[in-house]
């Protein structure tokens, strides 16, 4: 099938805050400088509802459904956020993602950005498509997506849905060669995702270097994240001797960053044969206070759309 342009803008614009908006309902993870508890035991979720005044990569600013007050919480502690203004288009389209209609997914996104929700808004529905044609193996369109969105800082609940592949399964030839043909891009979270594709190619070496070099990158996620993906390459003595270290990186994670690598953990367990980890990483998955929306990252849909 044809595809329409995914040369997609961002519609920016300042909207003032009548009383008569629907509000949005914001969930927040716990205060790092309150909690110190870096078990994988559950940890209490925040719930508020308000109006999002504002959403970008360092703050998010709530004014109170209840008491009209402005309240401003770092943007790394949101996990997830329910819009009551959310069009029909916009929810049919989360809807498909949801069922692995893939291609609905792809060929409504410009029409409901068109709607010009909220910017971060527009920015995840976008990551949303983009991780669909990743699991179609449409790796260019993928790819292309996430470079527009790395034009500018996205707020850690946006670069939570990246198609990055984090269990040490191997890609289409399509895909792989999408991957390479992206491998030197200026979009660092391009490189990234491209890297974590090629890892079990025969370009191996390639996706190892540069992730070796995006562990040097001043956006402390990236470097963060290239680490994480290049575990995979690890031999099964190597992971078993590294796990307990590598579980206290990925605790130090903002919550809605940790599905992917948790995910990749339990992977890595299982195929190195520590079942007892493995099942303790599952378990760990299971009570995540995002698990029903990241879960994808675990068991990709792969639709032949």
């Amino acid at each position: 099938m044809k595809y329409r342009s995914f040369n997609l803008l961002f519609f920016f614009a300042i909207y003032s805050l009548p009383c008569t908006l629907k509000a949005d309902t914001i969930w927040l993870a716990p205060n790092p400088s309150s909690n110190q508890d870096k078990s994988w035991y559950v940890r209490p979720v925040e719930k508020l509802n308000g109006q999002i005044k504002q959403f970008d990569n360092a703050v998010i600013v709530i004014v109170g459904a209840s008491n009209n007050q402005e309240t401003r919480h770092a943007s790394s502690r949101v996990l997830w956020i329910e819009s009551e203004d959310e069009s029909d288009l916009e929810k049919t389209l989360r809807n498909a993602f949801a069922e692995g209609n893939d291609q609905h997914v792809l060929t409504g996104l410009s029409e409901v950005l068109m709607q010009r929700p909220p910017v971060w808004r527009q920015q995840w529905l976008t990551m949303l498509a983009a991780a669909s044609a990743w699991r179609t193996h449409r790796g260019r369109i993928s790819l292309e997506l996430v470079g527009q969105l790395d034009k500018r800082p996205l707020p850690l609940m946006i670069l939570a849905w990246s198609p990055i592949l984090w269990k040490n399964r191997i890609e289409s030839d399509v895909v792989t060669r999408d991957a390479a043909s992206r491998i030197d891009d200026p979009s660092e979270l391009v490189r990234l995702i491209a890297s974590s594709w090629l890892l079990t190619s025969t370009q191996r070496q390639l996706a190892v270097a540069t992730l070796e070099s995006l562990i040097k990158s001043e956006r402390t996620e990236i470097a963060t994240l290239a680490e994480i993906v290049l575990w995979r390459s690890k031999s099964p003595i190597e992971a078993r001797q590294s796990i307990t270290q590598w579980k206290e990186i990925v605790a130090d994670l903002p919550t809605v960053l940790q599905t992917g690598p948790i995910v990749m953990l339990k992977d890595k367990m299982e195929s190195s044969g520590d079942a007892s980890t493995a099942a303790q990483l599952k378990w760990s998955l299971e009570v995540s206070p995002v698990v029903d929306k990241l879960m994808w990252l675990d068991d990709r849909l792969v639709h032949e759309n």
